[in-house]
């Protein structure tokens, strides 16, 4: 609509009703409206109005240069294409280049660039958008150029881009301290009065926590660091310096940090260390979902009777502080998920039959309404696997039972709850870890065998190796030695064979399950 006044403005103006033409000052407008509108391809439009002005001998400031690089940095955004994101960031390199000759190019545009790499999350996003910080920084202190002078934005940009690193990647401990080692410039550079405008801030030191959090899963001390930089930010903050006082994120962020290796309890520290300091009157760290379901995930990391107690009160306050208004605090399916997955794991009295009554409550709450809250099959899965894991002697049937369902629901169009390899792996364990007397021993295998083969007829999933090794242990622990089960054994590994997954450990399981000579014999003829 902005572009489309324009228009009518240059047409009034050439049919003689208007004065004066539209100026630079109206073309940035459409531009800026495109950098923050919800059209796609704005750096296009951009690109296409900035040509326009060419041709009609308005010349292109600062200023449109920089809203130009707003809209590549809007389009890697909201790129999920990492070619789409290459081609913007080596446009964006192209401009600053450009501007950079035209002496247009200031810290506005710089940190614009650095942010482009940033969310760019290319391999090489935040070396190279070092490198940009790093000219930055010399061309300040050869010139004393005011225009170009780094900030404290611009180094928080670079650090979020060692931040941004996958969490899943085995790089991400390097990361981190490359993080670190950002700030820690950004304080010896303030500090010696080199620049002034690079106060770390909460968000340089929160982005840092962020990228030890996402690390800690590789290494356990990561999360130990992230700890000391939370102390230094409130030692700092109650020293006077209130730039650095540390918000939810950066809670959250070291809960994340602690519940991602185990230590559960010194997440829930932190949870009651942010009630704490909520109940005295410090509103912006008052706990939400994240900071809660985050603690009852570690939990159900640890496993253990205690640790499936703790989740399950969490749980419980959680709703009950959601039922009395507070909507900040509405447990989640992560939350419901990993409480079930804590009491599957703790082995409690009838912690599967808890989990699967948490299972319900979701059922009913989506019933009602509660899309959000409706089950799906991780949440299914984990209750299966408290099955498995429990010492009810019927685990393999309501094991089969919760199967049964998801695969009569997703029949009928739920596939929210659609069986995957978990599923029917799940079930087959649940039958291996049967135990009771010769019924219900004989009734489990017939559940783990039925499972095995809905897996090879159900077309929405395939087997895996682990589904091999699993009915390999229930012909182990239910049926009886001799030949009928060495016979079983061969026709399961010689099926692992065929789908190519016949893998060391289903090859140790052979052995565990067959007797020692026919277990050779097997596997020797499918050397």
């Amino acid at each position: 609509r902005a572009e489309e006044m324009l228009q009518r403005i240059e047409a009034l103006h050439d049919d003689g009703y208007y004065e004066k033409s539209p100026d630079v000052c109206s073309y940035n407008s459409v531009i800026n409206a495109y950098a923050h509108g919800k059209v796609s391809g704005a750096s296009g439009h951009a690109h296409r109005l900035m040509k326009r002005m060419e041709e009609k001998g308005i010349e292109a400031n600062s200023i449109t240069w920089n809203t130009l690089l707003r809209c590549l940095l809007k389009e890697v955004k909201e790129s999920r294409d990492k070619k789409v994101s290459e081609e913007k960031v080596e446009d964006a390199e192209s401009i600053i280049a450009n501007m950079e000759d035209l002496g247009f190019a200031n810290t506005i545009s710089y940190n614009t660039v650095i942010s482009i790499l940033s969310k760019s999350k290319l391999p090489d996003s935040a070396e190279r958008s070092e490198v940009w910080l790093n000219q930055m920084i010399d061309q300040f202190a050869k010139t004393g150029n005011e225009n170009i002078q780094p900030d404290t934005t611009s180094f928080n940009a670079v650090i979020h881009a060692y931040a941004n690193t996958n969490r899943f990647s085995a790089g991400a401990p390097q990361r981190a301290k490359m993080a670190e080692r950002v700030v820690k410039r950004m304080e010896k550079s303030f500090k010696s009065g080199e620049n002034d405008q690079v106060k770390p801030d909460v968000v340089s030191y929160t982005a840092v926590i962020n990228a030890y959090a996402k690390a800690a899963e590789f290494d356990e001390e990561c999360a130990t660091k992230a700890m000391d930089i939370l102390n230094r930010m409130v030692k700092m903050y109650e020293g006077g310096d209130k730039d650095v006082k540390p918000n939810k994120r950066t809670y959250t962020s070291v809960i994340n940090a602690f519940a991602r290796t185990g230590k559960a309890e010194a997440a829930d520290n932190l949870l009651t260390q942010m009630k704490e300091l909520y109940a005295l009157g410090d509103t912006s760290l008052k706990p939400d979902t994240v900071c809660y379901s985050s603690v009852i995930d570690g939990y159900a990391k640890v496993g253990g009777e205690e640790a499936g107690f703790r989740a399950e009160e969490l749980l419980h306050e959680m709703e009950n502080l959601y039922n009395q208004g507070d909507s900040d605090v509405k447990p989640n399916t992560r939350t419901y998920r990993s409480a079930i997955t804590a009491l599957g794991k703790s082995r409690q009295p009838r912690a599967a039959e808890k989990a699967e009554q948490i299972l319900e409550e979701m059922e009913y709450m989506g019933s009602l309404g509660a899309h959000d809250l409706a089950p799906n099959t991780i949440c299914y899965n984990a209750v299966i696997d408290a099955y498995a894991r429990g010492r009810t002697m019927e685990k393999a049937y309501r094991a089969e039972l919760l199967l049964e369902k998801m695969l009569e629901e997703s029949a009928k169009g739920n596939t929210l709850i659609r069986p995957d390899t978990i599923t029917f792996n799940s079930v087959i364990n649940a039958a291996a870890r049967s135990f009771g007397d010769s019924i219900v021993r004989r009734e489990a295998y017939l559940i783990g065998l039925g499972a095995f083969k809905k897996i090879h007829e159900y077309e929405h999933c395939k087997p895996s190796s682990i589904t091999y090794v699993l009915f390999l242990n229930v012909l182990k622990n239910l049926v009886e030695e001799g030949d009928a089960r060495d016979n079983m054994a061969e026709r399961t590994y010689q099926l692992s064979v065929s789908f190519g997954l016949a893998n060391g450990k289903v090859r140790e399981q052979v052995r565990k399950t067959c007797s020692p000579l026919v277990a050779e014999r097997i596997l020797s003829s499918n050397k």
